[in-house]
């Protein structure tokens, strides 16, 4: 994901060319286009390619509508992020929102007619946040091409994409730090460890919502894992699907016995039968699962492995997201409400049971490998995926 940004823009030129006094058609008169292209000398702060606005800056002296245009444009970037198309693998929530917001950036820049007032919409677009600050103050202190440049890049503009939104509460999984936090009103109210991706077997980057929790749930066991990891053990011991709490279902969804099973007369390719394991502790899901409305046959969820949570190093998984706290997350988002001693009975053979979210909550899978620790202070984590490349 290398991009060269551009640090600055030589804007005495423009300037020196600009008529006097100028006005386009829609009201942007030469103090407006001033003070935008001094906006623009401060996009690298923020994490934005001054470069990208070069011909907009020319558009200025030569269109009739040129200040509404460029002004869009750098505002549109300053407030949502730039480049997240680039960052994540899906995107299930910003699409809802453009249409609205665009109409919205259009009205205000309607109402813009000073150059203060144009400072003052610029700023607004700015998080007022310790994070962010930080993040940024760091960014001033290196050079433009560099690793770490690019790396504090990527959370400039994914920290403005995730909150500009402005959600009553959301959720932000990092997967290069290993972390989720869950905010409040941009508050951090939980932080947890997670178990992310072995890097041959990535956690996929993604924005979706968590739209209902599953209570005791039945892992259906994909089949590459059911035919690669579980098939050989079985084909040894079919005994072991018994000790594992796991059933085997022919084609027609019928439970069958593994003793019953000619073993031998199958392989990894033709195996007919699918596998689930049976709800409670022992399950590899644990006792709670987030479900995620993504593409991707991934999720969070409570796990019977909980040692890994000590582990500095924790790309364990085959993808999905192994939860520190699931209890605590889900009675959150469950406003207080979810039976916690139900799940710590740790039951067997429990039939699952969902419960929807009156107010879906969103979920934004992340790779930022710059980030602020308990301190605030800066930290690079290692780039385990090698995306920052």
């Amino acid at each position: 994901m290398r991009r060269v940004y551009g640090c600055l823009v030589l804007t005495a030129v423009l300037l020196l060319r600009l008529p006097a006094g100028a006005v386009g058609q829609d009201g942007g008169g030469s103090g407006l286009r001033v003070t935008l292209m001094e906006l623009i000398d401060s996009a690298w702060t923020h994490g934005l390619d001054s470069g990208r606005y070069v011909q907009g800056r020319r558009d200025l002296q030569e269109n009739e509508k040129p200040w509404a245009d460029v002004a869009f444009n750098f505002l549109k970037d300053l407030r949502s992020g730039y480049g997240i198309a680039e960052l994540v693998n899906y995107d299930g929530i910003s699409p809802a929102f453009v249409k609205k917001e665009d109409e919205e950036l259009t009205a205000r820049l309607e109402k813009v007619h000073t150059e203060a007032e144009q400072k003052e919409l610029a700023a607004s677009f700015v998080p007022r946040s310790a994070i962010y600050d930080t993040l940024r103050a760091a960014l001033m202190g290196v050079s433009c091409d560099t690793s770490k440049a690019r790396q504090l890049v990527a959370a400039l503009n994914l920290y403005r994409w995730i909150h500009h939104f402005r959600w009553r509460r959301c959720i932000v999984v990092n997967i290069a730090d290993a972390r989720l936090s869950y905010f409040e009103q941009d508050t951090v109210r939980l932080q947890m460890r997670i178990v992310a991706g072995e890097p041959s077997k990535r956690t996929p980057r993604l924005a979706a919502w968590c739209d209902q929790l599953i209570l005791y749930p039945y892992w259906n066991i994909p089949r590459k894992i059911a035919v690669n990891e579980f098939f050989p053990l079985f084909r040894v011991s079919p005994r072991l699907a018994d000790v594992m709490n796991i059933q085997l279902f022919d084609r027609a969804g019928k439970v069958v016995d593994p003793d019953s099973i000619r073993w031998r007369r199958w392989n990894k390719d033709n195996f007919p039968y699918s596998m689930r394991q049976s709800t409670g502790c022992d399950n590899a899901l644990g006792v709670i699962k987030f479900n995620l409305t993504s593409p991707f046959d991934v999720y969070m969820h409570d796990t019977n492995f909980k040692i890994a949570f000590l582990r500095t190093y924790r790309w364990l998984s085959h993808g999905c997201i192994r939860l520190e706290k699931p209890v605590e997350l889900g009675n959150l988002l469950l406003d207080h409400q979810l039976d916690t001693a139900l799940l710590q009975s740790c039951l067997k053979d429990q039939k699952p049971r969902s419960i929807r979210l009156e107010e879906p909550v969103p979920v934004f899978v992340i790779y930022q490998t710059a980030v602020t620790g308990d301190s605030g202070k800066l930290r690079l984590v290692k780039d385990v995926y090698h995306l920052m490349n």
